[in-house]
Parts: C-alpha cells; sequence; structure tokens
C-alpha cells in the first residue's frame, strides 16, 4: 500500500493572501444576495402597485385577465425570490467555509468569519435570523398577490 506524499504548506504570506481573497468572496457573496433580494422586493411592490392601480381601472374582462396576470407573476417572483435566496446563502456559506478553513491553517481561526451568533458565542434563534425574516416578507408578498387574484375572480 502505497503512503501518500504529505502535501506542502502554503507558506504564511501565500496563506494570508488566500485569506483575504477569501474574506472578499464572503462579503462579495453576502452584498450580491442582498442587493438581489433588495430587487426583486422592489420589482414584487411594484406589480403589487400596477395590480392594485388596475383593480380600479379594469371593468372588462380583458381586464380582469390582466390585472390577475400581474398579481400572479408577482406571487411567482416572491416564489422565485426565496428559491434564488436559499441559492444564495448556499454561496456564502461556501464562502465562509473557505475562510474558516484558510484561517484554521494560519491559527486565527477564532478571528475567523461567523455569522452573527458565531460572533456573540450563542446561536441565534431560527426566527431571528435575517434569512427567515426575508422569507417571512416573501410569504407576505405571495399572500398579497394571492389575494389579489382571489379579489379579481370574485368580482
Amino acid at each position: 500500500m502505497d503512503v501518500p506524499a504529505p502535501q506542502p504548506r502554503l507558506g504564511d504570506e501565500a496563506l494570508w493572501k488566500l485569506y483575504e481573497t477569501g474574506v472578499e468572496e464572503y462579503r462579495f457573496q453576502v452584498l450580491l444576495n442582498n442587493q438581489r433580494f433588495q430587487w426583486y422586493v422592489a420589482i414584487d411592490v411594484a406589480l403589487i402597485t400596477v395590480g392594485t392601480g388596475l383593480l380600479r381601472l379594469s371593468s372588462s374582462d380583458r381586464g380582469e385577465r390582466l390585472t390577475a396576470l400581474v398579481f400572479v407573476v408577482g406571487a411567482v417572483l416572491a416564489a422565485f425570490t426565496a428559491r434564488a435566496t436559499a441559492t444564495q446563502v448556499g454561496c456564502q456559506h461556501a464562502a465562509r467555509a473557505q475562510v474558516k478553513k484558510v484561517a484554521q491553517e494560519l491559527g486565527v481561526e477564532e478571528l475567523s468569519v461567523r455569522s452573527t451568533g458565531g460572533w456573540r458565542g450563542k446561536p441565534t434563534p431560527w426566527w431571528m435570523k435575517v434569512r427567515a425574516m426575508n422569507y417571512a416578507l416573501l410569504a407576505v408578498l405571495a399572500g398579497v398577490n394571492i389575494a389579489g387574484v382571489i379579489y379579481v375572480f370574485q368580482n
């Protein structure tokens, strides 16, 4: 049985550069997720606004279908945003894990990137996490859009 050759260790300077790059990647992932979420929510709120405006104007059958379509698109967008957020959070976690791995190699793991709960030294309850709050907001937006569709077809 062959014994694997020991892997050469990167020098401290290279590790610090790798750590810096990893932190930048993690920061980028967090900002990208935040910006995407903001845009999707703004578009969904705009769709609700347009749908509400169309409710006042639509008296024909074609107008009601258009109004319902606007609300359906808003509900689908909320679901899409939740899925996109989950995917992006996975990217954030992967970036954070890589930073922690390099920090461990450098011996500075206690100073590494952590979640909010990790910095406080105790876990954050699930309902207090930003992701849970984002999902709650998306559920409200989806609910408003679904209520709009129901309203259109009941009148």
